[in-house]
């Protein structure tokens, strides 16, 4: 149990212990704090898919470049579709554009500098990953369906296939998500857990006060990172309730599924910049 490090910055943005020591690297947890944007997407909503003012959600990303630095034109937003699908961004990618398009994907990759991988929550999980000897980095937008369908397994596979990663090597934080304290499921659910993990175990976890089991999807995909090959001490876990902490970060059970996004980002650096 690692906790996050909080900026003095107006952004109050997260970081990772394990990666907050790498040169070179910037990445971030966003909150609801600093930004624009008017109840109850108050503020800091970086959803443009959201039904807040695009104006104010095109100023809190722009906010966020200059508080991290990092070139506005160079953040790389997905349009998520809770998927198991990764995408690697290679320089053919940003050539063709796809800086510009919101490609439709729940993990993207890179070992290209200068770009920013974001991927958007509120409530689901959010993985940074960043193996520091091959120079790759990558986000995992990890809900329930992503979940089951193996999306933080298949980042990692692809992170060997594409880029000869060693997951031994791979460092990791799982970001603020619904925790198992309130993450209630039902049958549906449930079902396809057992299919998907061939157990219940550890996944579901049961409460005397409720009928209906609590998905553990930081249990979930940590797992998913161990079992990939990940080393329990390169995994970090922030342990923070969306729904629990609705006043530091966008829940959508909270928010009664009208809210924000916050996001995960992970860029590495050219090496001049320090």
């Amino acid at each position: 149990m690692h906790p996050m490090i909080k900026s003095a910055g107006p952004l109050k943005l997260h970081t990772f212990g394990n990666l907050v020591t790498m040169p070179n690297l910037v990445h971030f947890v966003t909150t609801r704090a600093g930004g624009f944007s008017l109840p109850p997407y108050n503020t800091l909503n970086l959803g443009l898919h959201t039904a807040d003012n695009p104006v104010h959600v095109s100023a809190n990303r722009a906010r966020l470049a200059r508080e991290t630095g990092i070139d506005p034109d160079k953040f790389l937003y997905a349009s998520q579709v809770h998927s198991g699908d990764v995408k690697v961004i290679d320089q053919d990618a940003i050539d063709e554009g796809i800086l510009l398009e919101a490609p439709q994907t729940d993990a993207i990759i890179t070992n290209l500098t200068g770009i920013c991988l974001m991927v958007m929550v509120a409530d689901c999980v959010p993985v940074i990953l960043f193996d520091p000897e091959k120079r790759v980095c990558a986000v995992v937008h990890a809900g329930w369906r992503g979940t089951v369908h193996h999306i933080t397994t298949n980042t990692i596979l692809a992170m060997k296939s594409q880029f000869g990663c060693n997951p031994t090597q791979i460092l990791a934080g799982i970001g603020p998500s619904i925790g198992p304290c309130c993450y209630e499921v039902g049958d549906d659910v449930k079902t396809v857990v057992e299919q998907s993990f061939g157990t219940t175990e550890g996944y579901l976890v049961r409460k005397e006060h409720s009928p209906k089991p609590f998905f553990d999807l930081w249990y979930a995909n940590h797992k998913q990172l161990t079992d990939a090959g990940l080393q329990p001490k390169n995994i970090e876990t922030a342990q923070l309730c969306t729904q629990c902490h609705s006043d530091t970060f966008f829940s959508s059970r909270a928010g009664k599924g009208i809210t924000g996004r916050f996001a995960a980002g992970i860029c590495m650096l050219t090496g001049e910049i320090q």
